[in-house]
């Protein structure tokens, strides 16, 4: 590492909105340093846990075909990829967030999402086509969420192979076991560095500019009781141990500006054995979501009581599945049971490979076997609900729902009664908090009076204004390196 002064800026976090900030402020000319947290092996955040999936606005295949240049034309033919505009997914964070997304937030990070993954590319990112949300249309593959389109090359744990690998050949340094605990200030109240701790114990780092890019709360079992409420504590972060609000407590200490939902968060169905798993250990399979349960749409869900409480068919599951985990919390025992029935075992994600399903020939078997009187009850009256008059269509919200029951299941209703039956059982973890700090369209940092806080940035999950109750899938990831390449770019100048 060099010496300190001769830093421009300093990166706090390792994940996609880190190393985005980081080449970002790189390509500009500026020496740039990246603490990271966590050790060599366990970089990067939440960024392994995920799919890797870039979500932006498109024009249809035509344009999709420029980010794949290894496929071949035919591989291309079997593709089916409508239009998703700006304006779509504009309206879709809207809707998801009950109108409550900050407005020109939400602009920047759908207006530059295409230009952005442009620009990975152009880095050196490989991308591929991320099928897991496509259905076949015979032997063809058509996208039903049309902007989760394309994937970084080898899922999370290749996205964060490939920006590490681009951001030490740009020469940025990396320090890992290195945390961050304090924001050093000038006399004007300016940030001017950062006081970090290693295995030689505490130094200060003097810089130009400080991004934070290192995460929200979901790793702080005390933080997430005061902010998200009671038994939160009990709950299960499903992916790094290490993001435990470090970035939002050194800005708050000197007057950072609160925004969005602090009482808020993804929180997704997983295995519900992995639930359980003690809290310090990695849960997520790195390099996929091996964990969740996210399927709804394939289920009839219930509790241990065996009595439904969500639409399991309100909407495809990357607009769902960040808020439909926490309902557990509500349900007894935390815990519930998603069925499917024969009819759509063969459709089931990847991510259900990972489970043990209890099996039976009946309802009636499946119920004694889960100890559920009440489930035969509550199947036969889900089935006798089904609309018979709409064909099913998983690539659409195809309105075949049910009629007269509570609460109802909107789209791709069918009756389950095809045997044999599979039934997964589920718990929640919580993959990160929507809480953080308010910023300008620059990603700069505002205090409490409104006023930039001068050379403090901020990106990635530590941004709050965005999501709210919801967010839509892959938007995260989206909204890091959106506001990372932006917040790098302006550190620098």
């Amino acid at each position: 590492m060099k010496d300190s002064p001769e830093y421009k800026v300093i990166v706090v976090g390792g994940g996609s909105a880190a190393l985005a900030a980081a080449i970002s402020a790189r390509n500009e000319g500026a020496a740039v340093l990246v603490l990271e947290k966590a050790s060599r092996e366990s970089r990067s955040g939440n960024l392994p846990f995920t799919g890797g999936v870039c979500h932006f606005w498109h024009r249809g295949l035509p344009e999709i075909v420029e980010f794949l240049p290894d496929l071949t034309p035919e591989e291309l033919q079997t593709m089916i990829v409508p239009e998703f505009s700006a304006d779509s997914w504009y309206n879709k964070i809207m809707e998801v967030t009950e109108e409550r997304a900050d407005p020109k937030m939400t602009e920047i990070l759908v207006m530059e999402s295409n230009p952005t993954v442009r620009w990975l590319k152009e880095q050196g990112l490989k991308l591929e086509p991320a099928t897991q949300f496509s259905v076949r249309e015979g032997t063809k593959l058509r996208w039903k969420t049309q902007n989760s389109v394309l994937r970084a090359r080898g899922g999370g744990r290749g996205f964060s192979d490939a920006l590490f690998d681009i951001a030490e050949k740009k020469g940025i340094d990396i320090c890992y076991e290195t945390k961050a605990v304090k924001l050093l200030c000038d006399s004007r109240g300016g940030v001017c560095g950062v006081t970090v701790k290693d295995r030689e114990g505490f130094r200060d780092i003097k810089s130009k500019a400080v991004v934070l890019a290192c995460g929200g709360f979901e790793s702080n079992r005390e933080w997430r009781a005061r902010y998200l409420g009671p038994g939160w504590d009990l709950v299960r972060p499903r992916g790094t141990r290490f993001n435990t609000g470090d970035g939002l407590r050194m800005a708050l200490e000197i007057g950072a500006q609160p925004a969005g939902h602090w009482s808020g968060c993804h929180a997704a169905a997983i295995d519900y054995q992995r639930s359980r798993v003690p809290e310090g250990q990695d849960i997520g399979v790195v390099g996929g979501a091996d964990d969740r349960r996210s399927e709804y749409n394939l289920a009839v869900q219930v509790n241990v009581n065996g009595q439904r409480f969500l639409d399991e068919g309100a909407d495809f599951r990357p607009f769902i599945y960040a808020k439909y985990g926490a309902q557990l919390l509500q349900q007894p025992q935390s815990m519930a049971w998603q069925i499917f029935d024969a009819r759509v075992t063969p459709l089931l994600a990847e991510e259900y490979r990972s489970g043990t399903p209890v099996m039976a020939d009946s309802i009636k078997e499946l119920a004694e076997k889960l100890e559920i009187p009440a489930l035969t009850s509550t199947i036969a009256g889900f089935n006798a609900a089904v609309r018979d008059d709409v064909p099913v269509n998983f690539a659409i919200r195809d309105g075949k729902g049910t009629v007269g029951i509570t609460p109802p299941k909107s789209n791709w209703a069918q009756k389950l009664d095809k045997p044999p039956f599979a039934a997964y059982s589920i718990g929640f973890g919580v993959t990160f908090t929507f809480g953080g700090l308010k910023i300008n369209s620059q990603a700069r940092v505002l205090d409490t009076e409104g006023e930039i806080i001068p050379g403090l940035y901020a990106t990635g999950e530590i941004a709050g204004g965005v999501w709210h109750k919801n967010f839509t899938g892959g938007g995260g990831i989206a909204l890091g390196l959106v506001f990372g390449r932006i917040a790098g770019a302006d550190a620098a100048g």
